[in-house]
């Protein structure tokens, strides 16, 4: 029986690497060791951000459809944008019972939004991002969309009675289980069980080089 020797890469400081050896157990379990925190690899490339309405929405009181409170364009020419996760946050309450919800899909291919430019914010240091028409990333507030999967994602979110402030808040990590291609829109928005309210919505994401199978 002929024997496989599996290698790797080691980097080091300064980014030079050198091929080494990978190991295996009994079972032949590769055997591996996170050395940094999940996620600090991706984080160091650089590509990370967050955005989300600059302003509240009322909850909608039915699945959505053709609306999107936020949508997010890829426009990027070679990288798609690899969905780290989606928030809400309340932004006013009121003295009514409200249950809310926050929902999302990704588009097929279309057109660009029509711009409402909303800050786009680097999760490692770098200046913020302001959107235009034909930037890579394009932002749209309440556009017309085509819907495509929308689905809840993350528990409700509920309460009695509410005072008109700022409170609840709300994030679902997706971890790269939603990712949009290049002429693909990431939408969002909120469901209640009345228009009580407003909420705000958004994501993080990384810009990431790779392939879509078709």
């Amino acid at each position: 029986m002929a024997s496989v020797i599996v290698k790797g890469r080691q980097r080091f400081p300064g980014g030079s690497e050198v091929e080494v050896e990978i190991g295996a157990d009994a079972l032949k379990n590769f055997l591996v060791s996170q050395g940094m925190p999940l996620y600090a690899e991706t984080a160091r490339r650089g590509g990370g951000y967050n955005v989300s309405l600059a302003s509240g929405v009322a909850p909608l009181v039915a699945v959505p459809t053709t609306v999107a409170a936020l949508e997010a364009f890829n426009n990027h020419p070679t990288k798609v944008m690899v969905v780290r996760d989606l928030f809400a946050f309340r932004l006013l309450g009121t003295a009514a019972a409200q249950v809310w919800s926050l929902w999302g899909m990704v588009t097929t291919a279309k057109a660009a939004p029509t711009l409402t430019a909303l800050n786009v914010y680097s999760t490692e240091g770098k200046p913020i991002v302001a959107p235009t028409a034909v930037s890579e990333i394009v932002t749209g507030v309440g556009t017309t969309v085509v819907a495509n999967g929308w689905r809840p994602y993350g528990p409700p979110v509920g309460y009695i009675t509410e005072a008109a402030l700022p409170n609840a808040a709300m994030s679902v990590e997706i971890s790269g289980r939603l990712i949009v291609p290049k002429g693909c829109s990431l939408c969002l928005h909120v469901v209640g069980a009345t228009v009580a309210g407003t909420l705000t919505v958004g994501f993080s994401f990384d810009w990431v080089t790779m392939t879509v199978d078709t």
